[in-house]
């Protein structure tokens, strides 16, 4: 009789309890002409505020509250003025939608495959043995356009030779994405981190010259560049892991992209 009575004592605490949960939950904090801004909808913006690191302070609710409120007030004008059906407007929203899409993909894949401090630290050491070769006294800030056949790299250098942007059109031409979205720049690079027959031919290039002939490798037809020349000196670890980190990052993005591909059945339409 007892643990019965206990029974159907704690059932009526749970009850209670989480209707007090649900109604504070869906408590409206406040309206925007009308529409209801929730205490749900902050909990929730705070919930992935701190999956980010952040911390749940009243600061940081007051912030995503008029954060919510301005939301609210230019999605009604939008709706109003008929913002959306604009030309490209729709398109812009389905490009932001699935940028978002890439963004939680890739936060996924990093999940699972991090990138760690022993990474980073591998890298640095692996840099320490190359800095020792003399080949290495100098480094290079080294740009390229990477094409697909020699006609068109002889075409490009003399584009470039004639006054071209060789940035402008590495933007355009290039089929290394990372770099040609930058403008063709690979960054600083020692000698020895270079593929062949690229190493031998960037510290034969002055400071501003660009190859006169396409460069081939395994990757295509490469147009090379020289930026900028200094002498290498060995930054210490804790100067250097930020860097080596962006940099096992991007591989890993690529890495991701290209093993998705590899799975993913393209073909062409009829």
């Amino acid at each position: 009789m007892k643990s019965k009575l206990y029974r159907y004592l704690v059932v009526g605490f749970l009850t209670l309890a989480m209707s007090a949960v649900y109604a504070q939950q869906s408590q409206t904090l406040l309206t925007v002409n009308g529409a209801k801004i929730t205490a749900a909808q902050v909990d929730q913006w705070v919930a992935v505020s701190v999956s980010e690191g952040a911390k749940d302070t009243p600061e940081l609710r007051q912030s995503i509250v008029n954060d919510l409120v301005l939301r609210e007030a230019v999605a009604q004008d939008a709706k109003k003025t008929g913002l959306l059906n604009k030309p490209n407007n729709a398109f812009k929203i389905k490009m932001a939608e699935q940028k978002a899409m890439m963004d939680i993909w890739f936060a996924q894949y990093f999940a699972n495959h991090p990138v760690t401090n022993d990474d980073v630290r591998a890298v640095y050491d692996k840099q320490v043995e190359l800095s020792k070769d003399s080949k290495n006294s100098k480094e290079y800030l080294v740009s390229q356009i990477v094409v697909a056949n020699e006609a068109e790299g002889v075409e490009l250098i003399r584009q470039i030779n004639s006054g071209a942007s060789f940035a402008d059109l590495a933007k355009a031409k290039s089929l290394d994405p990372s770099s040609g979205q930058q403008g063709g720049i690979v960054g600083w690079a020692l000698p020895t981190q270079l593929t062949p027959p690229i190493n031998d031919i960037v510290p034969n290039l002055a400071k501003g010259k660009v190859t006169q002939t396409p460069v081939r490798t395994s990757n295509g037809w490469h147009i090379i560049k020289v930026d900028d020349v200094r002498a290498f000196v060995m930054p210490t670890f804790d100067q250097a892991k930020s860097t080596i980190a962006q940099s096992l990052i991007q591989e890993k993005r690529q890495e991701a992209v290209n093993a998705l591909m590899k799975t993913a059945k393209i073909a062409k339409g009829s």
